[in-house]
C-alpha cells in the first residue's frame, strides 16, 4: 500500500513538471521577434532579424501591434539631373542607401504586428494587369525595354519618409501609379513623424518589380512566395517589410501605429489593396 502512493506522488509530481514545462514554452514562444514567418524570411527570401515587439507606456494602448524600429540621422541624398535620353539600366541589387542602419534592429510590418483587412490577391492580380502600361516583366530585357517606353520608372534609393532595401529577388522599378502610391503613403508618414520624438523614422521597402526568373528562384527559397504570375511581375506591387529607426530610444509604438493609420486611411479610401503577410505589408494601387 506504502509503495502505491509513493508511485502515485511520484506521477503526481511528474504531472506537475510537465505543466511547468508547456508554461515555459508558451512563455519563450511569446518574446519570438514579430513579422518573421516560419521560415525566418523576409520578402526577397533574406534571413529576418528583428526585435520583438516593446510598447511605450504612453502608448500602451495602441502599440500593442507594433514592434520596435532604428533610429536615423538625416542624410542629405544629391539628386542626379534628369537625362533627356534612356539611361541603360543596371538590372541587379540597389546600392543600400544610409539605412537600415547597421547594428539597430528595425520595428516589423506584418500581419502579426499591424491590424488591416486583406483583400483578396484575385482583386489584386486583376488590377496589376489592368494599370496603366502594365505588362508582364519576363527577363531584363523586357525591363529594359519598359524602362525605355517610360512604363517603368526607376525607384530612387532613398525618398521622403522611405528607403529601398538591398534588392535581391526583385529590381527597383515600378509602374508610375504603383510608385505615386509609395510616393505618397511615405510622404504621409514622414509628415506624421514630424515634430515627434521618432522623427526620422523612414519605411523599408523591400521588394519590387520581379522578372519571372526572379519569381521561380525566390520561390525555391521562400515557399510564401506566390507560385505563378505575381503581382510583383507586373511592376504593380511593393512590400513595406520595415519601419527603420533613428535610433535605439525610439520604439515601436509610435511610428508602427502612424503606419498603420495610413495604411487603413488609404485602404478605407480606395487608392490601395492590401495582403498582410507574415514577413511584410503587400500592397497594389487600386485607383489610377
Amino acid at each position: 500500500m506504502q509503495n502505491h502512493k509513493q508511485k502515485r506522488l511520484r506521477w503526481d509530481r511528474i504531472a506537475m513538471v510537465g505543466g511547468v514545462a508547456l508554461v515555459a514554452a508558451y512563455g519563450l514562444a511569446a518574446v519570438v521577434p514579430d513579422g518573421q514567418n516560419y521560415s525566418g524570411t523576409d520578402s526577397e527570401g533574406r534571413m529576418a532579424a528583428v526585435l520583438a515587439p516593446e510598447v511605450d507606456a504612453d502608448n500602451a494602448a495602441t502599440a500593442a501591434v507594433v514592434p520596435e524600429p532604428e533610429k536615423l540621422n538625416p542624410v542629405r541624398i544629391q539628386e542626379v539631373p534628369a537625362r533627356s535620353t534612356p539611361v541603360e539600366v543596371s538590372v541587379g541589387p540597389a546600392p543600400s542607401g544610409p539605412l537600415p542602419r547597421k547594428g539597430i534592429a528595425p520595428c516589423s510590418c506584418s500581419k502579426y504586428t499591424m491590424k488591416l483587412a486583406r483583400n483578396p490577391y484575385t482583386q489584386h492580380q486583376k488590377r496589376a494587369r489592368s494599370l496603366p502600361g502594365s505588362f508582364f516583366v519576363k527577363n531584363e530585357t523586357e525591363l529594359q525595354a519598359g524602362f525605355s517606353r517610360g512604363d517603368l520608372i526607376r525607384v530612387p534609393t532613398v525618398g521622403d519618409g522611405y528607403h529601398l532595401d538591398r534588392l535581391t529577388h526583385s529590381e527597383p522599378f515600378l509602374l508610375p501609379s504603383a510608385f505615386s502610391v509609395l510616393e505618397e503613403m511615405a510622404a504621409r508618414f514622414q509628415e506624421s513623424m514630424k515634430g515627434t520624438s521618432d522623427e526620422g523614422a523612414s519605411i523599408r521597402i523591400t521588394s519590387l518589380t520581379r522578372t519571372q526568373t526572379q519569381q521561380r528562384k525566390l520561390r525555391r527559397r521562400n515557399a510564401n512566395a506566390f507560385n505563378g504570375q505575381s503581382t510583383h511581375n507586373y511592376g504593380a506591387s511593393f512590400d513595406v517589410a520595415f519601419i527603420d529607426r533613428p535610433d535605439e530610444s525610439v520604439k515601436c509604438g509610435g511610428p508602427s501605429w502612424a503606419l498603420q493609420s495610413i495604411l487603413q486611411d488609404m485602404q478605407k479610401n480606395g487608392e490601395i489593396l492590401v495582403i498582410p503577410e507574415g514577413n511584410c505589408m503587400h500592397i497594389t494601387p487600386r485607383n489610377s
